[in-house]
C-alpha cells in the first residue's frame, strides 16, 4: 500500500513512500494543511472561499478544480473528492495528530516523543497571498500548538527533575524559554536547576538576565518568589534536588497563587420602586414600544438595578419558553467616542449571539445591510451587494437594517396564539455618554420608531457625562410627551438602605452614621467601604494586634489603591494590562501585552475576579472568548495610575503592536483610533500620525466629521504631512462651519503647495518634469477652488469668482470634470451676483463640460444648477426638468471618475431646490416631502451652513401650510445652527441668505 506522510511542524513537507512530493501550485499545500489539521470534509464552497477569497464563485471554483486535481494526483487514494466535499483520509500519517496525541499522556516518554517530533512552528515560512482567513487560521493553528509544547515541555522537566535527570530537565527548560523569553516560571525553572547542580553563578547570571529583560520589555521587577529563590540559591539554602526515590509530588517550577473565594452578589436594596417602574414599563410594552432612561451619577447603582431588572426580565422569558422576547445588553466604553458605529457593531454582536440563525432569517437586503458593520450576518446571502455608507439613504437604510435585526432577535413567539402574552424583548445599552455619534444617531432613530414595535430600550448615562446627547434627549422628550418613555434617577441610599444592606451582608454592628457620612449614601463608596471594614475584621480575627474598628481612608482613591495591593504580583500587572488597554478585553489580549503566561493569566483572571476587581462577560458569539473590564471606572483609573510612567508607555506600545496585528488580520477586531492612542501614549509619534490619519479617514466616509477633525488635529501634531493634512483639515472644518479656521487652513495648504512646486520648470524631454508639474497645477486648482466655496459660503461673491476663475485657468486643458464643476459653480456665483445672462451661459457650458467628460457627478450638478436658474427666471415646466434629471443622476450608484463629487450632495441640493420650486407653483404638500426628505438627507452630511438652511426653508413651508409650532421648532433649529457658524469678527448677513445652492 502506498505511505503517505504530512509533516507541518516546521516547513510543509509531503511524503509518498518515503520521497518529498511537490506541487506547483503552494495552495495544494494549504489544502492539504486545513484537512489534515481540522481532520474533517470541507465542503468547495468553503474551500474555494478560503482559499480565493477575491475571485467570483465560477472562477474560484475553477480554480479549486485544476489544484485538487493536481493534488490528488499525488495523493491518490490519501485523498476522497466527490462532488460536494473533500477530505484527507485518517491513513494519511501527520505529525500535528501525533504531537497532539502524544502531547497529552503523563509519561516521560510520550512528552520527549512529542517535543521531539516539534521541528518548528506550525508551517513555518509557509505563506500563501492574498489568503487573509486562512493566514489566521494558520496563525492561530501555530499559537495554539505553540502553547500545548509549552506546556509539555513544562511537565517534561518536572518528570525529569523527579527522575534524577537534571541535565535534560535544563535543557528542556531552555527549549520551554525559547517560546517565551518574557516567561518567568521557565526562568524559575532554570534558576532552580542551576542551584541544584552546584551552578551559582549561572544561575545568578539567568535571573540577571530575567530582571534585564523585564526591565526592557515590561518595566517590571520579577515576582518575589523569583527574589526568593534567586537568594536561596545565592545564600546555599536551596537544598538538594528531590531524590530519585522521593515520594509526594515535586514542587512545580511557578508557585500557584491562592485565591480567596468568589465574593457573593451585592444585595439591591433602596431600589424597590425604580425596579416596580421598569417592570411596568416592561409589561406596557405590547404592541407600542417603551424607552427607559436611567439616570445617575458615578457609582449611584445604574448598573446594579439594570443587572436586577436584566435578570428578571431573562427568567420570565426562559419561563415563557422558545420563541419568548430576549434581552440584548451592551455598554459603552470611555475612549470609544470617536470610533463610528462601535456601539451599534456590539449590538448586532450580541443580537446574533443571542439568536445564531439570524443570518438564516433575516431578508437578503436587511443581512447585507446589517453585515457591513458585523459581516457574519451576511453569511447566508454571500452574492447580495449592500450600498456603501457614501449617502444619508445608505445610512438611513443601515439604521432600518440595524433594527429589524434587533426586533428579530428579540421576536415574541412564533406568531402563533400565544406570541401576544409573551413578554416583549428587552434592549440595554449602558453607558450611553461614552457612545459614538452614528450610534447615538441609531438611539434617537430606534426612540423614534418604538411606537410600531413590541420592545422596551432601556438606556442609562451620567449626566455630568451628557452634553452631546442632545440629539438622543429630544428623541425621548418626545417619546415621554407620547408616553412611550420615562426617566428614572436612582438616588443615594439612606440610612435604612444602608442598615438593611449592613444585615444582609452580616454586618451589623458598623455604625450607620458613621458610614453615612464617610460615603454620603453612593452605593460605589458604601459597597468599597463594607469590603474594607470586612477585611479589617477579618485581619483583626487572626492578629489580635489588628483594629477591628479600622475605617477606611478618607480618599476612595487611596481605598482602591489599597485594594488592589491585596493582590499578587501577577495580578496585579494583568491589571495594569488591562487598565492600558482601556476597555472590555479577552484574555488573549491581556496575556500578549501584559507579558506573563498562559496559565499566569488565567491564575490572575480567577483572582480578580474573586476579589471584584473585574467582572467577566459572557463571550458575544459561539466558540468565542469571555471579555473582562473593570466594574467601574475609578477603579480603572487607580489601576492606570498606580504604575509608573515607564512601563504604562511599555504597555501602551505592546498593545498597540498586537491591535495592529488584528487590525491586519480582520479590521473589524481593532480600530484605528485605538491603535492611535496606544502609539501616542508609548511615545511613538511618527506611528501615531499615520494611525490618526487612518481613524480621521474612517470618520469621515462615516460623516462624522467632529471627530474626524479631533483626528486630524492629532495626526498633523505628531508629524503627518503638512500638505494632504490642512486640506483634509479645512474640507472638514468648512462642513461644521467654521470658515474663519477653514481659511486659514486652506491658505497654509496654498502656501505650501506653492512651496513644494517652485521648482525649475520641466524641459521639453522631461516627461517626469511634465506630470509632477501637471500635478502640482491640479493641487492647487483643488485648494483654490475649496478656497472659492469658503468664500462663496460667506456672500463674498468677488473674491469667489477671483478664485473660481483662476481654477478655470488651471484645468481648462486637462480636468473637463472638474471644469464642469468649476464653471457649474461660476454660474451660482453670477446668479447672486445679478447677471443672469452670465449665469446661464456658465451653467449651459458645464453641462456641456460634463457630458464630454461622461461625468455623472459633474452632470447632476450642472443640471441642479440650470434648474435655479430656471426657476427663478420663470421658466416652472424647464426647470422641474432640470431638477428632476438631476436628482435622478444623484440617486443612480456613483461611477468612480477622477474627482467626481459626492452625488449624494447634489441630491440634497436638487431637493432642496425642488422643494421650493413646487412651494412656487402652488403644490404645497408635495413640497413639503420634498424638503422634509432633503433634510434628512442633509442632516447625515453633517454640513452646519446647509442644514440650517433646510431648516429653515422646511420652516417656511411649514408656516404656510399652517403648522405654526412645527415651523417654529425648526426654525428655532435653524438659528442655533446659523449661529455656530464661524465667520469671525465682521456681521455676515449673507451667511442668512444661503436658501439655495
Amino acid at each position: 500500500m502506498t505511505e503517505l506522510s504530512l509533516a507541518l511542524l516546521g516547513p510543509p513537507l509531503v511524503k509518498r513512500d518515503g520521497t518529498p512530493v511537490t506541487f506547483d501550485t503552494r495552495k495544494a499545500i494549504a489544502l492539504l494543511a486545513l484537512l489534515a489539521v481540522t481532520r474533517r470534509e470541507h465542503s468547495r464552497e468553503q474551500l474555494a472561499d478560503l482559499l480565493w477569497p477575491d475571485a467570483d464563485s465560477a472562477k474560484g471554483r475553477a480554480s479549486l478544480r485544476r489544484t485538487l486535481s493536481v493534488t490528488a494526483a499525488e495523493m491518490g487514494p490519501g485523498l476522497t473528492i466527490t462532488r460536494a466535499a473533500v477530505t484527507l483520509e485518517p491513513t494519511v500519517q501527520v505529525d500535528v495528530r501525533e504531537f497532539e496525541a502524544l502531547i497529552a499522556r503523563q509519561d516521560a516518554a510520550s512528552l520527549e516523543r512529542a517535543v521531539q517530533l516539534y521541528r518548528d512552528d506550525f508551517m513555518a515560512g509557509f505563506t500563501v497571498r492574498g489568503c487573509p482567513d486562512f493566514e489566521e487560521w494558520q496563525s492561530s493553528v501555530a499559537e495554539e500548538l505553540r502553547q500545548s509544547l509549552a506546556r509539555g515541555l513544562q511537565r517534561l522537566v518536572a518528570a525529569c527533575i523527579e527522575d534524577g535527570e537534571l541535565e535534560r530537565a535544563t535543557g528542556h527548560a531552555r527549549r520551554w524559554l525559547q517560546l517565551d523569553p518574557l516567561h518567568e516560571p521557565a526562568h524559575q525553572a532554570i534558576i532552580r536547576l542551576y542551584g541544584w547542580s552546584g551552578q551559582r553563578s549561572a544561575a545568578m547570571r539567568q535571573y540577571r538576565s530575567l530582571v534585564r529583560i523585564l526591565d526592557r520589555d515590561l518595566a517590571v521587577r520579577p515576582l518575589p518568589e523569583t527574589t526568593r529563590l534567586y537568594e536561596d540559591v545565592r545564600a546555599d539554602r536551596l537544598g538538594p534536588a528531590p531524590a530519585r526515590s522521593s515520594p509526594g509530588p515535586v514542587p512545580p517550577p511557578a508557585p500557584v497563587s491562592e485565591v480567596p473565594e468568589a465574593l457573593a452578589a451585592w444585595p439591591l436594596v433602596g431600589r424597590a420602586a425604580e425596579l416596580a417602574a421598569m417592570r411596568a414599563a416592561w409589561q406596557a410594552a405590547g404592541r407600542h414600544g417603551r424607552v427607559v432612561a436611567v439616570v445617575g451619577q458615578a457609582g449611584s447603582g445604574k448598573t446594579r438595578l439594570i443587572t436586577e431588572f436584566r435578570a428578571e426580565a431573562a427568567q420570565a422569558g426562559a419561563r415563557a419558553g422558545v420563541g419568548a422576547g430576549a434581552v440584548l445588553a451592551v455598554r459603552g466604553h470611555d475612549g470609544e467616542t470617536a470610533l463610528p458605529f462601535v456601539l451599534a457593531a456590539d449590538l448586532l454582536r450580541t443580537a446574533l449571539a443571542v439568536r445564531p440563525d439570524l443570518p438564516k432569517v433575516l431578508p437578503a437586503q436587511t443581512a447585507a445591510m446589517a453585515g457591513r458593520l458585523v459581516p457574519e450576518l451576511a453569511a447566508a446571502y454571500p452574492d447580495s451587494i449592500a450600498p456603501a455608507l457614501d449617502s444619508s439613504v445608505a445610512v438611513t437604510r443601515l439604521y432600518a437594517a440595524i433594527a429589524d435585526t434587533l426586533l428579530a432577535a428579540t421576536a415574541r413567539g412564533d406568531g402563533g396564539s400565544d406570541a401576544g402574552q409573551a413578554p416583549a424583548g428587552v434592549v440595554v445599552v449602558e453607558d450611553v455618554h461614552w457612545a459614538d455619534s452614528s450610534s447615538l444617531g441609531l438611539l434617537a432613530y430606534l426612540v423614534r420608531r418604538l411606537a410600531d414595535w413590541p420592545l422596551l430600550l432601556v438606556l442609562s448615562w451620567q449626566p455630568e457625562q451628557a452634553g452631546w446627547l442632545r440629539v438622543l434627549r429630544t428623541a425621548l422628550s418626545e417619546a415621554d410627551s407620547q408616553s412611550l418613555g420615562e426617566t428614572i434617577e436612582p438616588g443615594l441610599l439612606g440610612p435604612d438602605a444602608i442598615g438593611a444592606l449592613l444585615h444582609l451582608e452580616g454586618m451589623p454592628r458598623v455604625d450607620v452614621d458613621r458610614l453615612m457620612a464617610e460615603t454620603r449614601g453612593l452605593p460605589m463608596l458604601v459597597r468599597e467601604y463594607v469590603e474594607a471594614l470586612r477585611s479589617a475584621e477579618q485581619a483583626a480575627a487572626g492578629d489580635p494586634s489588628a483594629q477591628a474598628d479600622w475605617w477606611p481612608p478618607a480618599s476612595v482613591r487611596d481605598l482602591l489603591r489599597a485594594r488592589l495591593q491585596t493582590v499578587s504580583e501577577p495580578t496585579r500587572q494583568m491589571l495594569t494590562a488591562a487598565a492600558v488597554l482601556g476597555s472590555d478585553n479577552d484574555a488573549d489580549l491581556l496575556r500578549a501585552v501584559s507579558g506573563r503566561g498562559e496559565d499566569e493569566i488565567v491564575e490572575a483572571i480567577d483572582e480578580a475576579l474573586a476579589r471584584s476587581l473585574l467582572t467577566e462577560t459572557a463571550p458575544l458569539a459561539a466558540g468565542s472568548a469571555p471579555i473582562y473590564g473593570f466594574p467601574y471606572e475609578a477603579l480603572r483609573k487607580t489601576a492606570y495610575e498606580s504604575a509608573t510612567l515607564a512601563r504604562r508607555r511599555l504597555l501602551h506600545g505592546r498593545a498597540a503592536d498586537v491591535l495592529t496585528r488584528r487590525y491586519e488580520r480582520d479590521p473589524a477586531t481593532a480600530r484605528p483610533a485605538i491603535v492611535a492612542d496606544h502609539l501616542q501614549l508609548a511615545g511613538r509619534e511618527a506611528e501615531a500620525a499615520q494611525w490618526w490619519w487612518r481613524a480621521a479617514g474612517l470618520a469621515r466616509e462615516l460623516y462624522a466629521h467632529t471627530e474626524a477633525h479631533a483626528h486630524l488635529v492629532r495626526a498633523l501634531a505628531l508629524g503627518y504631512p503638512q500638505l494632504p493634512g490642512r486640506i483634509a483639515l479645512g474640507e472638514v472644518l468648512v462642513v461644521l462651519g467654521r470658515y474663519r479656521e477653514a481659511l486659514a487652513e486652506l491658505e497654509t495648504a496654498a502656501a505650501l503647495a506653492a512651496f513644494e512646486g517652485s521648482g525649475e520648470p520641466a524641459g521639453p524631454g522631461d516627461a517626469g518634469g511634465r506630470a509632477d508639474r501637471e500635478a502640482e497645477r491640479a493641487m492647487q486648482a483643488s485648494i483654490e477652488h475649496k478656497l472659492a466655496d469658503v468664500h462663496h459660503r460667506l456672500g463674498d461673491w468677488e473674491l469667489a469668482e477671483a478664485h473660481l476663475a483662476l481654477v478655470t485657468e488651471l484645468v481648462a486643458d486637462a480636468e473637463p470634470g472638474r471644469l464642469a464643476r468649476v464653471e457649474a459653480d461660476r454660474a451660482v456665483v453670477a446668479y447672486r451676483r445679478g447677471d443672469a445672462d452670465q449665469a446661464a451661459a456658465f451653467g449651459q457650458a458645464a453641462l456641456s463640460s460634463a457630458r464630454a467628460a461622461n461625468d455623472p457627478g459633474a452632470t447632476a450638478q450642472a443640471l441642479n444648477v440650470l434648474g435655479m436658474l430656471a426657476a427663478r427666471a420663470g421658466e416652472v415646466a424647464e426647470a422641474e426638468t432640470y431638477l428632476r434629471e438631476s436628482l435622478a443622476g444623484a440617486r443612480r450608484p456613483p461611477e468612480p471618475s477622477a474627482g467626481s463629487a459626492p452625488p449624494f450632495g447634489v441630491a440634497v441640493a436638487a431637493l432642496n431646490n425642488l422643494a421650493r420650486l413646487l412651494a412656487e407653483t402652488g403644490r404645497g404638500s408635495e413640497a413639503l416631502e420634498v424638503a422634509a426628505e432633503a433634510l434628512e438627507l442633509g442632516s447625515e452630511l453633517g454640513d452646519q451652513h446647509r442644514v440650517a438652511a433646510l431648516h429653515t426653508n422646511l420652516a417656511d413651508l411649514l408656516h404656510a401650510a399652517g403648522q405654526g409650532e412645527a415651523a417654529m421648532a425648526h426654525l428655532k433649529e435653524a438659528a442655533r445652527r446659523f449661529a455656530s457658524v464661524d465667520v469671525g469678527d465682521a456681521p455676515r448677513p449673507e451667511i442668512w441668505t444661503l436658501v439655495e445652492w
